[in-house]
C-alpha cells in the first residue's frame, strides 16, 4: 500500500526537494503552498501528487485543505506531515514592528501548530504518524538582526519536544531538522547569477567547518530519514544539517 506525505512550503527550496525525495521513496505527495504555478512545476517531476493551495496564516484555509486531504483516496494512507513552510525577514529588535514579528511567528510557529492540530485526530485514530518540523540553526544559535525568525524557530524546537511527549503513547513520532545556510529562495543570494553568485557562496563557505553551504537535497534526505520508518525509535530529536555551522 502506497503511503502518503503532506509537505508545506512545497513549491520551492527544501520543500520541493523533500517532495522529490519522498516521491523517489514511493510516497504519494500532497504538495501545499501559496503559489500554484510553483507547485505545478514541482508536481511534474513526481510520480503521484496532489496540489493544495493554502495560506498557513488562515486557520479556515488549513481546515479546508485538511478536509480535502482526508477525503482524497490517498488521504487514508497519510502517515507523514512535514512542516516546512517558513518566512525570513531581517531586522533589528528595535526596528522590527509588531506586524513583522507576528507575521513570522504566525507562519513559522503557528502554521505548524495549526496544521498539526488539524491532522492529529487522523494520526491518533490510525495509531501511528510522523511529524517533522523544519527549524533552523538560528533557533539554536541566533545571530544579530534575525530576532523574530530566530525566536520563532527556537519555539518550534521546544514545541517539537513537547509534542513528542504527547504523541509517544499514541504512536505519533515528532522530530525536527535544523538547516544552516542552504541555497534556497529564502536567502537573497539564491537569485544571484554567474560570477556574482559564485563569489558570494565562496565568501559564505568558510562560515561552515565543512567549507560550503548546503543544497536542498541534503536537507531532504535528513527529513526523510527522521520522518519515515528509517528511524522508528526516534522521537523528540533534532538533527543539525548545517555543515557544522552550529559549532562555529
Amino acid at each position: 500500500m502506497k503511503k502518503s506525505v503532506l509537505i508545506t512550503g512545497a513549491g520551492s527550496g527544501i520543500g520541493a526537494a523533500t517532495a522529490r525525495e519522498f516521491s523517489r521513496r514511493g510516497y504519494f505527495v500532497f504538495l501545499l503552498g501559496r503559489n500554484r504555478s510553483h507547485l505545478e512545476e514541482v508536481s511534474r517531476n513526481l510520480s503521484a501528487s496532489e496540489l493544495l493551495i493554502c495560506d498557513l496564516r488562515d486557520p479556515a484555509q488549513i481546515q479546508k485543505v485538511v478536509t480535502q486531504v482526508l477525503q482524497h483516496p490517498e488521504g487514508k494512507n497519510l502517515e507523514v506531515l512535514v512542516n516546512n513552510a517558513g518566512i525570513f525577514k531581517t531586522h533589528t529588535t528595535l526596528e522590527g514592528s509588531d506586524e513583522l514579528w507576528l507575521d513570522q511567528l504566525n507562519v513559522n510557529l503557528m502554521g505548524p501548530v495549526r496544521m498539526t492540530r488539524a491532522l492529529w485526530p487522523h494520526f491518533e485514530k490510525q495509531g501511528r504518524g510522523s511529524i517533522l518540523n523544519v527549524s533552523s540553526t538560528l533557533g539554536l544559535k541566533p545571530s544579530a538582526n534575525t530576532s523574530a525568525y530566530s525566536a520563532s524557530k527556537a519555539a518550534l524546537l521546544n514545541w517539537t519536544q513537547a509534542l513528542a511527549q504527547e504523541g509517544g503513547p499514541k504512536g505519533i513520532r515528532v522530530n525536527s531538522v535544523s538547516p544552516g545556510f542552504v541555497d534556497t529562495p529564502i536567502h537573497t543570494f539564491h537569485v544571484l547569477q554567474g560570477e556574482e553568485k559564485e563569489k558570494t557562496l565562496a565568501g559564505l563557505g568558510p562560515l561552515q567547518p565543512l567549507g560550503r553551504i548546503g543544497a536542498p537535497e541534503e536537507i531532504a534526505k535528513a527529513v526523510a530519514f527522521l520522518a519515515t520508518d528509517d528511524s522508528p525509535w526516534t522521537t523528540g530529536a533534532n538533527l543539525n544539517v548545517d555543515g557544522g555551522i552550529h559549532l562555529a
